[in-house]
């Protein structure tokens, strides 16, 4: 068994790390190459059709089309991370090439980064913080809320959304989901025909979608004028599925507040306006990284593609793998 992996420039540390290359290396012949970005593709398909399994990721060279004609040895196209189109073209999913990322590995982490900001605004912390630094006591302020009986919106309820609500249910408030491609919700649950009768139904708006064609650019203008004064957005998906702009005047305005760990591109400069304002929370898509506390062994993004690699090296079918819809769905 031949495992690839090409790099298109410094390989990320934070993912290749020595029990990762062991446990890989466990399985197969690993093949480590720098640099991709200097290949062409002629040469890229070349030595993909010399191994059974290539390993993409955040740090990898993207796959050539070309490959899909004629894959050579290879079957199977595994990905360390959750980003997919970037790096793997749709051409090798059509052609039948198993292809599968982490699946719901991030779940947890961006269902807890959207509960984090979703209470910090809702409690006005950044407020609450700078008062006290400044020598106050509290916030006059009547915008403190509680989730107990809240219409809060979920746009989007795949494996984050689900988790998140996981994570919501306890605190007693009405939840409301738009996705049309959810057959089933958790318990609880109500369903919205349209992100329209969301946006009115909703107190708290939060976004779960995926990127794609067709959910870039969809919560728009007149669906953030739907929530009420002192409504919330929280956006732990992609930023470009929203009018920033939009958004952007209402938290200007100071009639919207939101949690933003996501942006379209994910920085503003240090000038930027948005940086002041206290209704408005920005981490910079840091929210569901982890670094702390450290331990021995493979994290759960690398268990993740070992054991695919693994199944796959056993003549088994490897989990969360793409079909088209799955892929045009997908970030």
């Amino acid at each position: 068994m031949k495992i690839l992996s090409v790099s298109n420039g410094d390989r990320l540390r934070k993912v290749w790390t020595a029990d990762f290359v062991e446990a890989l290396s466990a399985l197969g012949e690993l093949a480590l190459e720098e640099n991709g970005h200097a290949l062409s593709d002629e040469e890229m398909v070349a030595r993909a059709r010399d191994h059974d399994v290539v390993i993409v990721g955040w740090d990898a060279r993207p796959l050539p089309a070309a490959l899909a004609r004629d894959p050579g040895r290879l079957g199977f196209v595994c990905s360390y991370s959750g980003t997919i189109r970037s790096h793997v073209p749709i051409e090798l999913v059509e052609a039948g090439i198993p292809v599968a990322n982490w699946g719901d590995h991030p779940a947890n982490g961006v269902a807890e980064a959207a509960m984090t900001l979703l209470l910090s605004v809702l409690k006005e912390v950044p407020a609450l913080v700078r008062s006290a630094r400044e020598g106050g006591f509290g916030l006059a302020g009547p915008l403190r809320g509680t989730l107990v009986g809240t219409n809060v919106g979920l746009y989007g309820c795949g494996v984050i959304g689900r988790r998140f609500v996981e994570l919501l249910a306890p605190f007693g408030p009405q939840i409301h989901v738009h996705d049309p491609y959810a057959t089933s919700l958790p318990d609880g649950c109500n369903r919205v025909a349209s992100l329209e009768a969301l946006a009115a139904t909703s107190e708290v708006l939060v976004i779960h979608a995926g990127l794609s064609d067709e959910t870039a650019g969809s919560v728009r203008a007149e669906h953030l004028a739907r929530l009420p004064d002192g409504g919330i957005v929280i956006n732990t998906a992609r930023g470009a599925i929203l009018d920033q702009e939009a958004l952007f005047a209402e938290l200007t305005s100071g009639r919207l507040r939101a949690g933003l760990d996501v942006l379209e591109p994910d920085f503003v400069e240090p000038e930027h306006p948005l940086r002041q304002l206290e209704n408005c929370l920005l981490s910079f898509h840091q929210m569901e990284q982890w670094s702390w506390p450290e331990r021995p062994g493979l994290d759960p993004m690398q268990r993740r593609c070992v054991d695919n690699v693994a199944r796959f090296t056993r003549g088994e079918s490897p989990e969360w793998l793409f079909d088209v819809d799955r892929y045009h769905r997908s970030t």
